[in-house]
């Protein structure tokens, strides 16, 4: 107890100690008391700001030497060397003189309008390119949708419905898409929403129609390539919000060396602003999510993406005059997703860049249907995995790349009838397909470039060879004249009958591969002429001419009057 007593006794002694440093801050031109100011006692770190009347006050200051500074915007600052007494009051009143403070030239400039195609693309018309500053600047899009942007001339997109692209008449399961290289199905939102990729994680997107790269998927009306944007050195976060949808992208480094990322999220609320008993609005909701890895690895840069997008949709298949009390009715519902997941690593070696691809991208859709007999349910699914190896070398007049492709496809679609008042209607294949793949561009002089390339692919024995040429006349800077061909082959085709009202709603493709009973392999041959005048970067006049002819291609329509093949 006695020692106890004696603690308590030193520890009250020590709390007591010091003294107390107030004073008062004033301007020394008009004498009056300075609030709101920074009072330090730099060798202890303690702060404490002025009140109304200019004073400040720090208890308990151990004594010695101390210095105090006082800084406030606008004056010119003060350091102060004080002797605090072991106890008692130690009044320092300061005062500021007042001057002239210049802040840094804050330039705010406005942002530069970039419409309609790129000027600086690689690729010629009628090939198109748009970037993400030419979408955001588009007058036309009140949000922006990377693959609207791709629409014009030659390729369509149904008014009001989102289908997907229709290139030169092809159907919309006849282009392919891919993100950094890695496939992916589906990539479509509905009710407001086209694209089901993120505009802020994309740098730009590119169509390539008229002679697509032999190593590209294969698919007769073209490619659409989706190039996620570079991580900056920096932390930074982007979003917004609509009447239609939230999104965030976060990218910067990772912390762990040179490693970089992009993180993407978006979510789409179709029902949310619908009233809720109104039985006619849709309901339900989308998503989307881009998730990049970036790093050196190997004396060269590895790439990793995940993708997924998903949506949920139903709509009343009966709406009564006189809603019921408990606003209960017959829906159809929709749903369908997407998932990708891909590496790619590329390196340079004297000249040459090698490119390793491995990815296994999944697409997924489901709906059932109010039908008349009693409700119908359908379900599609394709699951993809390949790799892809390629070399291409470079000089000062030509570019020269070969590789191989080899990719397997597993799909399955079904019609089911509840009750089972008729059998249900299935079909499954699993597709793998081998493509050997090389193409040569070079100029033959200072006007005129040609490009020569052609694919070979392996399916159930049966050898496909793809042929595909372009030259290119460039006399002037502004005019460009183009001619191409291209046989192109699709392995997968889809079963979504694109006249049923369900379209509108529902505009996931159906794929079923070939090898299952009645899909066949579709072939595509066209030959394009076009010419592209840019007298201005404000102006751009283009004009093509084409004949295309395709074979074995599904035509799907209803067998009866419900919405599936």
């Amino acid at each position: 107890m006695e020692h106890f007593i004696i603690g308590v006794g030193i520890l009250l002694g020590f709390q007591a100690s010091g003294a107390t440093v107030a004073g008062t801050v004033r301007n020394s031109s008009t004498n009056q008391p300075l609030a709101g100011l920074v009072v330090a006692l730099t060798d202890l770190r303690r702060t404490t700001i002025t009140d109304s009347a200019g004073r400040y006050l720090f208890r308990q200051v151990l004594p010695g030497a101390h210095q105090i500074t006082v800084r406030y915007l606008g004056f010119a600052p003060r350091t102060l060397h004080a002797l605090v007494p072991q106890q008692g009051m130690l009044e320092i009143n300061v005062s500021l003189m007042p001057v002239e403070t210049r802040l840094a030239t804050l330039v705010v400039r406005q942002s530069l309008l970039d419409r309609g195609i790129d000027v600086h693309s690689a690729r010629s018309f009628p090939d198109r390119r748009s970037t993400i500053e030419g979408v955001r600047n588009d007058a036309m899009h009140t949000e922006p949708d990377m693959l609207r942007a791709l629409a014009g001339g030659s390729v369509v997109i149904k008014p009001e419905a989102p289908s997907g692209l229709y290139v030169r008449g092809g159907a919309s399961d006849q282009v392919a898409y891919v993100i950094d290289n890695i496939p992916v199905f589906n990539p479509y939102h509905t009710a407001g929403l086209l694209s089901g990729l993120n505009p802020d994680a994309l740098s730009a997107v590119t169509l390539s129609s008229a002679v697509p790269s032999p190593g590209d998927p294969g698919a007769l009306s073209g490619t659409v390539i989706a190039e996620t944007r570079t991580p900056g050195v920096r932390l930074h976060a982007q979003g917004s919000m609509s009447t239609t949808h939230t999104r965030l992208t976060l990218d910067g480094p990772l912390g762990i060396g040179d490693a970089q990322f992009l993180v993407s999220i978006r979510a789409g609320f179709p029902s949310l602003t619908a009233p809720r008993h109104e039985q006619s609005y849709l309901r339900g909701g989308t998503g989307d999510r881009i998730v990049k890895l970036e790093t050196p690895a190997f004396g060269g840069r590895l790439r990793v993406l995940r993708y997924d997008s998903e949506d949920e949709v139903n709509t009343a298949a009966v709406v009564d005059s006189a809603p019921k009390p408990d606003a209960s009715t017959t829906r159809n519902s929709f749903n369908w997703s997407s998932r990708s997941m891909g590496a790619e690593w590329t390196r340079a070696f004297a000249g040459t860049e090698v490119r390793a691809l491995g990815w296994r991208a999944s697409g997924d859709a489901a709906s059932v249907w109010a039908a008349a007999g009693g409700p119908l349910a359908m379900a599609s699914a394709r699951h993809d995995e390949g790799i892809l190896f390629a070399a291409t070398r470079m000089t000062a007049r030509s570019k020269s790349m070969a590789g191989l492709r080899v990719e397997r496809s597993r799909t399955a679609y079904r019609i089911g009838f509840e009750p089972d008042s008729a059998p249900d209607s299935r079909l499954n294949a699993v597709t793998t397909v081998a493509t050997a793949f090389a193409q040569y561009e070079t100029a033959l002089n200072k006007y005129a470039t040609v490009q020569a390339g052609s694919s070979l692919a392996e399916f159930q024995g049966k050898l496909y060879a793809g042929p595909r040429a372009q030259l290119q006349w460039k006399q002037y800077s502004s005019l460009s004249l183009t001619g191409s061909y291209a046989r192109l082959y699709q392995f997968a085709q889809s079963l979504r009958n694109t006249e049923s009202i369900a379209g509108n709603v529902f505009p996931a493709d159906l794929f079923i591969g070939a090898g299952a009973h009645g899909v066949p392999v579709a072939r595509s041959e066209q030959g394009v002429f076009a010419a592209d005048y840019r007298p201005s970067g404000n102006m751009h006049v283009g004009f093509q001419a084409y004949q295309r002819r395709a074979n074995n291609v599904l035509l799907v329509a209803p067998f009866s009057g419900e919405p599936f093949a």
